[in-house]
C-alpha cells in the first residue's frame, strides 16, 4: 500500500509539474502572439484583400523553417519525425482551414476593424468552436458553467460588433456599414477555424512530437498563400514590396512561429478550453496595444465588450 501510495503521490507530482509546463507555454505563445498580431496591424494595407494574402504568405514562412528543422533532428536522432500518412492528409486539412478560414480572415480583419477588435471578437469564438469541437471529437466535458460563459461571449461579440464602428472608421475613414461588417465576419471566421484546429493539435500532438504535428499545418500555409499571391497578385506589385514591409512581415511570422510551437506544447499537457483560458490573455494585451500603438479609439461599447469577453473566458473552466 505505501509503495502504491508513492507511486500515486510522484504521478500526481509529475501530473503537477506537466500542468505547469503547459501553463507557462500557454502564457509565452500568449505574449507571442501579441507581438506577432502587432507586426501583422502593422503590415496590413487597409481593406487590401490580395495584400492580406502575401502578408499571409509571409507570417507562414518562419513557422515552416523552424518546423522542418525540428522534424530533422529528430529524423537525425532517431526519433519519431513525421506521423504516418494517414494522420498527414488529417493535418493538411487542418492547415488548409486555418491558414485561409483563419490566418488570412485574420490578417483581413486587422486591415478592416483593426487590432483592438478583431483579437477579442476571435477569441470569442475560438472559445465556442473550441469547447463545441473538442466536446464532440474529444470528449472533454461542457458544463453548464461553460454554457453561461457561452452565452457572455455571444453578447459580448455583439457589443464588440456595434462598437466596431469608431475604431473602424479610424483605420477606413471611409468605411461602409458593409466593410465593418465584413471585418466583424471575418475575425469571427478566424476564430471558429483556431478553435477547431486548436482540437486537431490537441488530438495529435498526445501522440507525436510537436514539430511533427505542426509542420504539416505551416507547411500547407506557406505553399497555399505562396501559391495564391503569384496567382493574384501582379509581379510589379510583389516585386514593389520593400525591405521593410517584408521585414516587418517576417518579424511577426518569427513571434508567430515561437508562439505556435509553444502553444503546441501547451495542448499536449492541458485540454482545448484550458489552453484557450490562458490565451485570453491576449486580449487585453491586444487591446492595449491596438490603443496606445495604432491610435485606435477606445469607446465605450468596445470597454463593456471587452470586459464581458473576459469574464465570459474566465467563466469558461474554474482551473
Amino acid at each position: 500500500m505505501t509503495a502504491a501510495r508513492e507511486i500515486s503521490s510522484e504521478a500526481a507530482q509529475q501530473r503537477k509539474r506537466e500542468r505547469l509546463f503547459g501553463l507557462v507555454c500557454g502564457l509565452t505563445a500568449a505574449i507571442a502572439y501579441t507581438l506577432a498580431n502587432m507586426a501583422l496591424r502593422q503590415s496590413s494595407r487597409a481593406g487590401d484583400f490580395d495584400w492580406s494574402i502575401w502578408v499571409t504568405a509571409h507570417k507562414a514562412l518562419p513557422a515552416t523553417i523552424l518546423t522542418w528543422s525540428l522534424v530533422t533532428r529528430n529524423w537525425w536522432l532517431n526519433k519519431t519525425a513525421l506521423p504516418r500518412p494517414r494522420a498527414i492528409l488529417s493535418l493538411i486539412g487542418a492547415g488548409l482551414i486555418m491558414q485561409c478560414m483563419g490566418n488570412l480572415s485574420f490578417q483581413y480583419a486587422l486591415s478592416l476593424i483593426g487590432l483592438a477588435m478583431s483579437v477579442p471578437i476571435a477569441f470569442a469564438l475560438i472559445l465556442f468552436s473550441g469547447a463545441v469541437f473538442s466536446r464532440i471529437f474529444l470528449g472533454e466535458p461542457i458544463t453548464l458553467r461553460s454554457l453561461l460563459a457561452l452565452l457572455v461571449l455571444i453578447i459580448a461579440v455583439c457589443l464588440l460588433s456595434f462598437g466596431a464602428g469608431d475604431a473602424s472608421r479610424s483605420i477606413l475613414k471611409n468605411a461602409t456599414s458593409q466593410e465593418i461588417l465584413r471585418g466583424v465576419f471575418m475575425a469571427m471566421m478566424a476564430g471558429t477555424a483556431y478553435g477547431i484546429c486548436g482540437v486537431f493539435i490537441r488530438r495529435h500532438v498526445k501522440d507525436l512530437p510537436v514539430s511533427a504535428t505542426l509542420v504539416w499545418i505551416s507547411t500547407t500555409g506557406l505553399v497555399c498563400m505562396g501559391i495564391a499571391s503569384v496567382v493574384r497578385i501582379p509581379w510589379e506589385i510583389l516585386a514593389a514590396t520593400t525591405p521593410r514591409e517584408s521585414a516587418v512581415m517576417l518579424l511577426a511570422g518569427v513571434f508567430n512561429a515561437g508562439a505556435f510551437y509553444c502553444i503546441g506544447q501547451a495542448f499536449r499537457y492541458l485540454s482545448v478550453n484550458q489552453v484557450n483560458m490562458v490565451n485570453t490573455t491576449q486580449i487585453a494585451m491586444a487591446t492595449v496595444a491596438g490603443l496606445a500603438f495604432f491610435a485606435e479609439p477606445f469607446t465605450v461599447w468596445l470597454g463593456i465588450g471587452v470586459v464581458l469577453t473576459i469574464i465570459g473566458l474566465y467563466l469558461m473552466d474554474p482551473h
